[in-house]
């Protein structure tokens, strides 16, 4: 017979009522806010009934075991002994409402845990101090930091060995079993993104600094970029727990399993999810592999951007495998030709704003009609590029292949700078520069040319050439990046400017 304790806590919240409204504020009172559990046949097995009077929407609820539910009635299974806090979350059509009980697991239900899935990851029963994991530092996208939002893509996965230095190939984290406990092992340092986010500089480090102790705010920057920073996980040891969901995949319906970490740990990297836990989708799981993806969700920003962190992982102690360098495809001699006057174009341009703080939703690439068919340029159609107010917007030019620029590096473009762009603001400045870089090793110097235009150069199209021709023999390039306006310290922000550009065309 199981021993059941409930603790009834009732929390009014109101939000987001206003005297405008007073008819609505009470359509609900706390005290019909009920939450009422029924036993199941299986152990640790319960059925959650929402007793809301008056509820509009069906109630969101956390199990207090890592998983959730939404719905007027939802069924929770607790594998290990425990005290759980049941939080529903309502809304009454005024306020939300939430209430909590606590429900007292007196003893193990293994049977709840006997998927494949978590005996790949903590070994199983027979594993008693769990199962440690590392970084497959020597794999080619061990790190992988992907960025889908359509038309903004950016795809880097992380060489062998890339974040030498930067702390992580030394952390571990452990998955026990019983108990569902997690030990994350950093040696007291831990690797965080350190950019500025929507305007907040440090934003991930001061989001981790809510998931434990730092002993100073050091945040020291890494050689690699981002910073180190002196951490301690909130609890010792943390807790994890998987959740089952269903989900399309190439429009089948598939479980797709999550594993959320609370208490302070996370995989290696942190970039953030909420201040209280971290989740990760187990996108590969067996005995000596596991890939995790964790969805940046928090701020808004970064989910619109559509930000994805991959992991590869394997069990301490097996054996790192240096890759195989793969035999490289010869260069490739470039070819830019590009008046946007054909309905398709040769070039297709990737755009983005890295701290996405952009001006209005942008920047933004189009093509438009020509704002001045007059000079060297009578042509039709032009290219505009909109840039916002924040850091790194720029155009780039990613290829396939790496760039043979013996015969042909030189880059001439038309450009077009108006009078109206505020470039005595902030930030902005009356220059365009082009530089080659390799898309596949950041660490590689990049090659950069650029010209500053003069008061007397503005609304009227200037031809200008960027001369590669010093770096004709490096056969490794395979990006062009275009940035308009000039590149400023990171962390602030500059006036948004509208810049108008064609003919691009590669020459000897």
């Amino acid at each position: 017979m199981k021993n059941l304790f409930f603790f009834i806590t009732v929390i009014c919240l109101l939000a987001a009522c206003t005297p405008d409204n007073p008819q609505i504020e009470d359509l609900a009172d706390a005290d019909d806010l009920r939450i009422k559990i029924f036993d199941m046949e299986e152990d640790n097995a319960y059925m959650l009934i929402n007793g809301l009077k008056g509820q509009i929407l069906p109630p969101k609820w956390d199990f207090g075991n890592g998983e959730t539910a939404i719905g007027d009635t939802v069924f929770a299974k607790y594998a290990f002994a425990g005290t759980y806090t049941v939080v529903m979350t309502g809304f009454d059509g005024a306020k939300n409402i939430s209430a909590t009980k606590n429900i007292k697991i007196t003893q193990d239900n293994m049977a709840f845990v006997s998927d494949p899935v978590y005996h790949f990851l903590t070994g199983g029963l027979e594993m008693e101090e769990g199962k440690t994991w590392v970084l497959d530092s020597l794999r080619t996208g061990h790190v992988r930091l992907w960025k889908r939002q359509t038309g903004q893509e950016s795809d880097n996965k992380r060489p062998p060995l890339f974040y030498g230095g930067a702390g992580m190939y030394d952390d571990e984290i452990t998955f026990k079993l019983l108990g569902a406990e997690c030990r994350y092992e950093n040696h007291g340092q831990s690797f965080s993104h350190g950019g500025t986010i929507d305007g907040v500089e440090f934003f991930r480090i001061e989001q981790l600094k809510q998931m434990g102790a730092m002993s100073s705010f050091t945040a020291a920057p890494a050689a690699i970029g981002d910073y180190i920073v002196n951490y301690t996980p909130e609890q010792n040891p943390q807790k994890w727990a998987i959740s089952k969901r269903t989900e399309k995949v190439n429009n089948e319906d598939k479980d797709v399993y999550y594993l959320k970490l609370t208490g302070g740990a996370y995989m290696f990297f942190y970039r953030g999810n909420s201040p209280s836990d971290v989740e990760y989708k187990i996108d590969s799981i067996g005995e000596n592999y596991l890939r995790v993806i964790h969805y940046e969700t928090s701020p808004a920003s970064r989910a619109t951007a559509r930000w994805e962190d991959h992991y590869i992982l394997v069990p301490k102690g097996y054996p790192l495998e240096t890759e195989e360098p793969a035999t490289p495809d010869p260069p490739k001699e470039e070819t830019i030709n590009e008046n946007f006057e054909a309905p398709v174009k040769s070039l297709t341009f990737l755009y983005f704003d890295a701290a996405q703080t952009g001006w209005m939703g942008l920047p933004s690439y189009s093509v438009v009609r020509n704002v001045s068919q007059t000079g060297i340029n009578p042509s039709d159609s032009i290219a505009r590029f909109v840039r916002g107010t924040g850091y790194d917007e720029l155009l780039k030019i990613l290829r396939s292949y790496t760039f043979d620029l013996a015969s042909k590096n030189k880059l001439k473009m038309k450009v077009y700078f108006p009078s109206t762009n505020n470039y005595q603001g902030v930030n902005l400045n009356p220059t365009v520069e082009v530089s080659l870089a390799n898309s596949k090793n950041a660490s590689q110097a990049i090659a950069v040319k650029s010209f500053t235009l003069t008061t007397t150069d503005f609304n009227k199209w200037m031809e200008l050439t960027f001369d590669f021709s010093e770096f004709a023999a490096i056969s490794d390039f395979d990006t062009w990046t275009i940035r308009f306006g000039g590149q400023y310290p990171k962390g602030t922000l500059a006036s948004p400017g509208v810049f108008y550009f064609d003919d691009l065309n590669l020459t000897n």
